[in-house]
């Protein structure tokens, strides 16, 4: 028997048991009735739908609730950084020349954190104020923290002694899921008012943390969100900027705040938080949400330019130490590519080292040794490197903390700058404004000024 011959009777037995068994499968299966059948689509379909109604109404709810006469700040595209895994950004590229036009270093991605440590906000432009990106960094996270342990011997008043200390995703991970809406007052939107409450507080912070509520409506919105790609959330708001009128109406109070080796004097509007969003972040103490204020900021020295020099004063409000921070994305490709492949290393994401301005053009590093720069039309002073902690190793899309990584990596090749101390990786530049207010937007061209050497000189 040859090939085909064996072919088409294999072929035949086949049809022949399929016809057989296939029949016998059929009479097994009961008979339903339409009504039977449409009852059963309408179980399986309606929960669904439901759940879908339910959600959008949510949302319908919210978007009826948004600040009056305010424009949100964002993007209407999803992110410059999408294509950031693309190998064109592992290598750096010539500056420009009137030859290399096409080659130019460029700003691709700029972000404000109105809420430090909490999810930002990406901007195609946006305003350098004297304290750094407007908006950035105005609000922070603490908690109230008692002495402890305390000696038998310690006197009553210092028992009971408490303080503020502010919070990152360095000891609060799932911080990087609370979201973030910076609202602000524009004169072209429908709603506006000179006089309208959200107006008259310079704008809204619209915050929203993973929630889901006890019981059957909890279930509903989680399959609702879940149609949608999305989970579910509470929300809540706070003022940017209240009125003195404001504080008093809400009954905001001014407290002494410490985050690092300062105490600041802050407007604590801890009485907006909700109680479930101490628990999303697993935090025991009392939480408090405190706003900078901007007559007492935090002033800059270390490296940062002298006020003869610069003319004024640097100063912050809660960004760790300097008003802005850069980072060029080849330096993040190549520490992505020592770091390796293995299993559980993550990608390394430019945003988890949650820089005000992300560049690319320029080689891996090479921003190491900048002292002045221009980006677009405006000067900027390059104070220092970025000294990393752990906080990188917080993935910024789900709140996980990887045990070692990038954190590691940086420390083995990244400890370059002597002022840091043994064993702490730099990445990225910490930098000063020359103007008391200049502008970017993506696209705007890097120039390098001056160059020269770095000693970071510790908090």
């Amino acid at each position: 028997m040859n090939m085909d011959a064996l072919t088409n009777h294999y072929r035949d037995l086949l049809l022949q048991y399929y016809e057989r068994y296939s029949q016998q499968l059929l009479d097994r299966i009961p008979v339903f009735s339409t009504t039977t059948y449409v009852l059963t689509v309408l179980a399986i379909c309606i929960p669904p739908i439901i759940a879908l109604i339910v959600y959008e109404r949510e949302q319908a709810k919210l978007l009826a609730e948004q600040p009056q006469g305010c424009r949100k700040l964002g993007m209407n595209i999803e992110s410059n950084l999408l294509n950031e895994f693309d190998k064109k950004f592992s290598e750096g590229r010539p500056p420009s020349t009137e030859e290399t036009s096409a080659e130019w270093w460029r700003l691709k991605s700029m972000w404000i954190y109105p809420v430090k440590s909490c999810k930002g906000v990406e901007l195609n432009r946006g305003t350098v104020i004297a304290t750094g990106m407007e908006y950035d960094r105005q609000f922070t996270f603490a908690q109230l923290k008692s002495p402890f342990p305390i000696a038998e011997n310690t006197p009553e008043k210092e028992k009971a002694a408490h303080k503020w200390e502010f919070i990152t995703q360095r000891q609060f991970p799932l911080l990087a899921r609370v979201r973030t809406e910076m609202w602000m007052p524009d004169q072209s939107v429908d709603s506006y008012k000179p006089h309208a409450e959200d107006v008259e507080s310079g704008g809204v912070i619209i915050m929203s943390f993973p929630f889901q509520e006890p019981g059957w409506r909890g279930k509903v919105a989680k399959w609702g969100a879940s149609v949608m790609g999305k989970v579910p959330e509470k929300q809540f708001r706070v003022p940017f900027d209240p009125t003195p009128v404001q504080i008093e109406k809400a009954g905001y109070s001014y407290e002494d705040m410490t985050i690092w080796k300062e105490t600041v004097r802050s407007l604590n509007l801890e009485i907006e938080i909700p109680e479930e969003l101490r628990y999303y972040l697993g935090i025991s103490n009392k939480l408090g949400l405190f706003r900078i204020d901007n007559s007492k900021l935090r002033e800059v020295h270390r490296n940062a330019p002298k006020k003869e020099t610069l003319g004024y004063q640097p100063v912050t409000g809660f960004q760790d130490a300097y008003p802005l921070h850069m980072i060029n994305l080849a330096s993040v490709r190549d520490v992505e590519r020592k770091m390796g492949m293995g299993k559980g290393v993550p990608r390394l994401s430019a945003n988890r080292f949650r820089a005000n301005l992300i560049i690319t053009g320029p080689d891996a590093y090479l921003e190491d040794n900048w002292r002045r720069i221009k980006i677009g039309f405006y000067e900027y002073d390059v104070s220092c490197r970025t000294a990393r902690c752990k906080m990188p190793n917080v993935d910024q899309a789900t709140g996980e903390k990887h045990a070692s990584e990038p954190d590691r990596t940086l420390r083995n090749f990244r400890a370059i700058d002597e002022g840091t101390g043994p064993n702490i990786g730099c990445l990225g530049v910490q930098m000063v404004p020359i103007s008391r207010e200049s502008a970017l937007r993506v696209g705007d061209e890097i120039t390098v000024l001056e160059t020269g050497d770095h000693c970071y000189i510790k908090q």
